[in-house]
C-alpha cells in the first residue's frame, strides 16, 4: 500500500557519484505528496530501494535529469519489471532528454521497451503537472542537455540541481525553494579546471543566491570529507546544511 505523506517530501534512494562507497547507490530520489509519487533519476542500485518505498506500478512518472549512466542505469531493471514482471500492463512514463531509448537499447541489445513510455523534455525550460505536483525544469551546464527539476505542492517546493558546474540558471529555478538538493562532487576540494561539477563552497553560494530554506548535499566522491564539506557549505550559504542520508524522508 502506498504511504501518503502529510506534506511534500523527498527520500534519497541513492546519493553516490559515478562510483561510490560500499553502502551507497547512485543518484536517485523519490518525491511524494498526496497521492502522487515521482522518481528523479534512477542510477544503479536505486530500483531495489525504490521498491521498498513504492511499487513501480504506482509511480506517476520518472524524470531523468541527463543521460549519464549513474543517473539512469536502473531503468534497465525497471524495464524488465514493467515489460515482463508485475508491471505488465502499467507502462512507466519516463520524462528525459531526447535519445534516452536509443541509449538504453544500446546497452540492452535492442530488447523490447514496451514497459516504458518515453517523453522528451523540451529544450531550455518547461513546466508540467504530474498528479498533485507541479514540475518545473530548466537546463543547467553539464552534459548537454541536463535539467534541474523543481517540484511544488501545497505551497512547498523541492529543487534538485542534477549535476552541474557553478551557474546562475539553477538559482533562478530554485528561487525561494524550501529544500535545495545539490551535488557536491568535490566536497572540500578545489574544483578542477573545466570540471562540470560543484564543490561545497559553490553549492553553498548557489543556495544563498537562490534564497533556499535548507540545503542537502549529495553526489560526493568517496574521498570527500562530508563533515568538512557541510561546514564550508554552511559558511557560504548562511543557512542549514546537511549531507543527505539515503532512505531518510525529508519534508519540504
Amino acid at each position: 500500500m502506498r504511504r501518503v505523506p502529510a506534506t511534500l517530501e523527498l527520500t534519497p534512494l541513492g546519493t553516490g557519484a559515478a562510483y561510490g562507497l560500499p553502502d551507497q547507490a547512485q543518484s536517485g530520489y523519490l518525491i511524494r505528496a498526496g497521492d502522487t509519487a515521482v522518481a528523479l533519476d534512477l542510477g544503479a542500485g536505486t530500483f531495489n530501494r525504490l521498491s521498498a518505498e513504492v511499487d513501480a506500478r504506482d509511480l506517476d512518472a520518472v524524470i531523468i535529469s541527463h543521460l549519464h549512466p549513474d543517473h539512469l542505469a536502473d531503468l534497465l531493471a525497471a524495464r524488465v519489471y514493467m515489460a515482463h514482471g508485475p508491471g505488465v500492463g502499467h507502462p512507466l512514463h519516463v520524462h528525459a532528454p531526447p535519445g534516452l531509448v536509443d541509449r538504453l537499447e544500446g546497452i540492452a541489445g535492442g530488447e523490447s521497451w514496451a514497459g516504458i513510455t518515453a517523453h522528451d523534455l523540451p529544450a531550455g525550460a518547461g513546466e508540467m503537472r504530474i498528479g498533485d505536483l507541479i514540475v518545473r525544469h530548466a537546463e543547467v551546464p553539464h552534459l548537454p542537455p541536463t535539467h534541474a527539476v523543481r517540484v511544488e505542492h501545497g505551497g512547498r517546493s523541492i529543487t534538485y540541481g542534477a549535476d552541474c558546474r557553478p551557474n546562475h540558471e539553477l538559482p533562478v529555478l530554485a528561487r525561494g525553494t524550501d529544500l535545495l538538493v545539490l551535488e557536491c562532487t568535490f566536497g572540500e576540494q578545489v574544483i578542477p579546471d573545466g570540471a562540470m561539477h560543484l564543490n561545497a563552497r559553490a553549492a553553498g553560494e548557489m543556495a544563498r543566491e537562490a534564497g533556499a530554506g535548507r540545503l542537502l548535499l549529495v553526489h560526493g566522491q568517496p574521498d570527500v570529507d562530508r563533515a568538512r564539506s557541510v561546514e564550508i557549505a554552511a559558511q557560504a550559504f548562511g543557512g542549514p546544511v546537511e549531507w543527505a542520508r539515503e532512505r531518510q524522508a525529508y519534508a519540504a
